[in-house]
């Protein structure tokens, strides 16, 4: 009997989709942002490969899987392993760039760091996504300002089978930005939620999204900025403290969000669901160099990858993972560089 083209291909190992962002990066350091009308002198520039969905496709990768300059696999032992093994996970890049001078060489970048592009497309007469970001030199906190380009591009109607969703293959989980066109990603959700697909949304930029959507979403990974802006329960002053977080936590899980996690830089993270609810510190032993950086979800999707194989899901050691892959990348400068393997997530760097 032939087999049902609507059901999900056997695969071996996981598959995991990142719908987001493929975006150059131009990052300034300066000793302050500027006031209206000032022109500061910056104390360093660069140009690097950045997006959101770019930055969370490779941490995703690597944090699945060890370090091969550290651990050489040969052949013959690598055709041996036993399938379920963390490096077991396929990370598919959902995206798209122009074809300027920097989409082609991102698109490749991306490529050598281990993640399929198949889903990436080359748009022609169409800019790559840029963005901005403005480090200040003493306390490393940044100002991001990103311009989508292409990634605009997409609409509703290129999201409307599961296999869309992961490039051309079903995924077992679905993390999505909102770097791409809101409609686009609202529709994603919705096919996600139809064929039973794990989603986990990163609502950044933040954006309104329609509130029966929430109930297909599995994971919700937002920062404290989010969290007041997608929430009406609380103002900015109320984020600060565990009763605020808690009402938006619990907004969340009303609207049928299982896991919801607050990011709080410095302060570590809040996560909440049905079993567990409360505070995470930040890694102590650190030494901060750039906060654009992300490794968060990296780290919070591998332990949950790992769940789904042992079938005990810990939301708590999901998000200290996170914390600790986060501390990683934030010691450098930059974003994809700095990001960790499985294999370093504990051990501090020097920069």
């Amino acid at each position: 009997m032939a087999s049902d083209p609507m059901l999900p291909q056997k695969r071996v190992g996981q598959t995991v989709s990142i719908l987001g962002g493929v975006l150059q990066d131009f990052s300034v350091v300066t000793p302050r942002p500027p006031d209206d009308g000032e022109t500061v002198a910056a104390s360093g520039f660069s140009m690097a490969p950045g997006g959101k969905g770019s930055n969370s496709a490779v941490a995703v990768y690597r944090l699945t899987r060890p370090n091969p300059k550290n651990r050489p696999l040969p052949s013959d032992e690598a055709k041996e392993r036993p399938t379920g093994h963390d490096e077991d996970v396929h990370v598919r890049m959902v995206g798209a760039v122009g074809a300027d001078q920097f989409g082609p060489p991102l698109r490749s970048n991306l490529e050598g760091c281990g993640v399929n592009v198949a889903g990436v497309r080359i748009e022609k007469g169409q800019q790559t996504g840029v963005a901005m970001i403005v480090i200040e030199a003493d306390n490393k906190a940044n100002r991001i300002v990103m311009h989508p380009g292409v990634n605009q591009i997409f609409k509703a109607s290129d999201f409307m089978t599961a296999k869309s969703l992961g490039g051309g293959i079903v995924p077992d989980l679905m993390i999505c930005q909102l770097e791409l066109h809101r409609e686009a990603i609202e529709q994603a959700i919705e096919t996600a939620g139809r064929r039973g697909i794990d989603v986990l949304l990163n609502p950044s930029p933040a954006s309104f999204l329609m509130p029966e959507l929430y109930r297909k979403i599995k994971h919700l990974v937002m920062n404290e900025t989010e969290a007041v802006l997608l929430s009406s329960e609380i103002g900015s002053d109320d984020i600060g403290n565990q009763t605020g977080r808690t009402k938006v936590a619990e907004s969340f899980h009303e609207l049928g969000v299982k896991n919801v996690v607050i990011t709080l830089g410095a302060q570590g993270a809040y996560y909440s669901n049905d079993g567990a609810r409360g505070h995470v510190d930040a890694e102590k032993n650190c030494s901060v160099m750039d906060t654009s950086g992300a490794g968060f979800i990296g780290g919070y999707t591998a332990e949950y990858l790992k769940s789904k194989r042992t079938g005990k899901w810990d939301i708590e050691s999901a998000v200290r993972q996170g914390c600790k892959a986060s501390a990683r990348v934030i010691e450098h400068v930059g974003r994809l560089e700095p990001i960790c393997w499985a294999d370093e997530i504990d051990t501090p760097r020097s920069p």
